[in-house]
């Protein structure tokens, strides 16, 4: 497929509970079509490739990224590259690796062995081989050193990429801005996502509804030359319809000069 003229995508992360079936997943690419997406990640829908790809191209939505688990880019790669190349996709990451692989320094070890070899196996294919982070990576796993910061260290940067969430960065006491210019080069696709309170807790919420300075992220995106902003909001907005919440972002971004 073509690759489109907007920078702006949106993760069916977001939409999962309108994707279960491919009659769904219809309904669900004609809302987002109506919003003016002409991109989407694919994420947490239980169906086969093939199926997506099919529903992808009625809708003429180009795939710019996956997030698959860890079995199966560790145990699973030659599946994981055929799903890749049915959806005409180059760039996956890891969702989120089980918890103890950041508790365990062992296992953290094997994780990033895991993306040194894993990663040019699949650029070898075509396919950058990413990291989707949370806040729990910002724990100092050596003194004044963060986790996700030791994993960029120690894994290639010519192979190993960042699909960065500038909402878990923000919500793990670090900022975005200079976590995306750390990781310049390393990141295709970015995930945004805003952070407000309500009262004393913390919620997702739209592009440019919450306390995240965009001003200074896009920024760096541009300075950086990051190709993709998917918009991810886990949890709708309360007493907010999630398809809102997509409009709400995508016209927020439009505002700020995103294409």
């Amino acid at each position: 497929m073509e690759l489109p003229d907007s920078q702006i995508a949106v993760t069916l992360f977001n939409l999962r509970d309108y994707c279960k079936t491919e009659s769904e997943l219809d309904a669900t690419l004609d809302k987002l079509c109506e919003i003016g997406y002409k991109a989407v990640q694919v994420s947490a829908i239980p169906l086969e490739p093939e199926v997506i790809k099919r529903q992808l191209d009625k809708h003429n939505l180009f795939c710019c990224a996956t997030h698959d688990g860890l079995p199966m880019i560790k145990d699973d790669t030659k599946r994981l590259i055929e799903k890749m190349h049915i959806l005409e996709c180059d760039f996956v990451a890891l969702g989120a690796p089980p918890l103890d692989y950041i508790k365990d320094r062992a296992l953290f070890d094997q994780l990033i062995d895991i993306f040194n070899t894993k990663g040019p196996e699949l650029l070898a294919e075509g396919i950058k081989l990413g990291y989707h982070n949370h806040h729990f990576e910002f724990a100092h796993m050596e003194p004044h050193k963060p986790a996700l910061e030791l994993f960029y260290e120690k894994t290639c940067s010519k192979c190993v990429f960042s699909e960065l969430d500038v909402h878990w960065v923000q919500r793990g006491g670090a900022n975005p801005e200079t976590w995306i210019r750390k990781l310049a080069g390393r990141i295709p696709v970015i995930h945004f996502k805003d952070f407000a309170m309500i009262e004393m807790n913390p919620v997702f919420c739209e592009i440019g509804e919450g306390n995240l300075e965009w001003n200074k992220i896009i920024q760096a995106c541009r300075d950086t030359g990051i190709r993709w902003y998917s918009i991810e909001q886990d949890a709708p907005y309360p007493g907010r319809d999630i398809f809102e919440s997509m409009k709400i972002s995508f016209n927020n971004l439009r505002a700020m000069g995103v294409k």
